[in-house]
């Protein structure tokens, strides 16, 4: 094995090694599991969805009901306390979408060195 593919293999290991802690961190959500919460949400919230809507299309749509709700319901603390509940919901939703965004960004960019040692070490650069 030359120094090269050795490199490759150490660096298809720790983009795997780092691939697992992220999806480990994240409790394993997926787009689809995400996208399927955010239109729970938006349903709760009173958003309607269109079915080839994006996961942050429809985060910021129910942003944009949620602070409309907010102004509406100021000296209700009735409603505030769900509107409050809904805001947790949007905000985890958001955080995990970043995660596996950034957690596929990872993965993006360690396939793209493997692929460039790949390429040097068969001499194709």
């Amino acid at each position: 094995m030359t120094e090269s593919q050795a490199q490759a293999k150490i660096a298809e290991a720790e983009a795997q090694q780092n691939a697992q802690n992220q999806n480990n961190q994240q409790g394993n959500s997926s787009e689809a599991e995400l996208l399927s919460e955010a239109k729970s949400l938006a349903s709760s919230v009173g958003v309607s969805v269109a079915s080839d809507a994006d996961l942050s299309e429809i985060l910021d749509d129910i942003g944009a009901e949620l602070e409309a709700m907010l102004e509406d319901a100021e000296n209700n603390p009735s409603v505030l306390s769900q509107l409050s509940n809904y805001l947790s919901q949007l905000s985890s939703l958001d955080s995990r979408y970043n995660s596996l965004q950034n957690a596929q960004a990872s993965m993006y960019s360690a396939m793209n060195m493997i692929s460039t040692n790949n390429k040097i070490s068969l001499g194709l650069n």
